[in-house]
C-alpha cells in the first residue's frame, strides 16, 4: 500500500545524521519522546521556568552618515538543547532597525542570591544577516529574568568584492 507523503515525516538528529523511517503524523510524539527531544525541552523549561526580554537594533555605522538602521534584517536567535538539537526563532528588524521585544525563557533571578551559582542568566546565539550586508553573529548574548537586553549589532556592507587575496596568476602584469 503506497505511503500517503502529507501524512507523514523523518526525524533526523542533526548530530549523528541519522534518519528514522518514514512515520505518521500520530505517531510522531512517540519517536520524538524515543529520539530525546522531549526530556531535552523538558528539561530546558524546567531549568529556564522565568521570561527575560531580548530587543535587537541593527544598524550600519556609516562614516560619511554616521549610524544608520537596517530594516529588515533578519535575525535567527538559536538555543542548542545538547544532543545535536537546536531551537531556533527568526525574527525581523522594523523600519528602525530594532525588532520588538522577543520573550526568552531564562533562570529565576533567585539564583543570584547565592554567590556559588557562577550563571544567573540563559544564553542565546544569534545569527544577522541581510541584503547587501555582511552577515554576523553574536553568541552567548545573556538573558536575564524580567530585564528586557537590548543587542546592538553593526552590519558592515557588501559591495560585491572579495577581501581574500588573489591567486597567484590571477594578476595581469601590463
Amino acid at each position: 500500500m503506497p505511503h500517503n507523503v502529507k501524512n507523514e515525516m523523518k526525524v533526523q538528529n542533526n548530530l549523528t545524521g541519522t534518519e528514522q523511517p518514514e512515520i505518521k503524523k500520530t505517531e510522531t510524539r512517540a519517536i520524538i519522546d524515543e529520539e530525546g527531544i522531549m526530556p531535552l525541552l523538558e528539561n530546558y523549561i524546567e531549568e529556564n521556568p522565568k521570561i527575560g526580554y531580548l530587543i535587537f537594533q541593527v544598524y550600519q555605522d556609516s562614516p560619511l552618515e554616521g549610524v544608520l538602521p537596517v530594516p529588515n534584517a533578519m535575525i535567527t536567535l538559536c538555543k542548542d538543547m545538547g544532543d545535536g538539537y537546536h531551537i531556533t526563532k527568526t525574527i525581523q528588524t522594523n523600519e528602525d532597525g530594532k525588532t520588538d521585544p522577543i520573550a526568552m525563557r531564562t533562570v529565576s533571578a533567585d539564583l543570584s542570591q547565592n554567590p556559588e551559582n557562577l550563571q544567573v542568566y540563559a544564553t542565546y546565539d544569534a545569527y544577522i544577516e541581510s541584503p547587501n550586508f555582511l552577515p554576523a553573529s553574536v553568541e552567548d548574548i545573556p538573558v536575564f529574568d524580567g530585564i528586557t537586553t537590548i543587542q546592538p549589532v553593526s552590519l558592515i556592507p557588501y559591495y560585491g568584492f572579495s577581501i581574500a587575496p588573489p591567486n597567484e596568476g590571477d594578476i595581469e602584469t601590463i
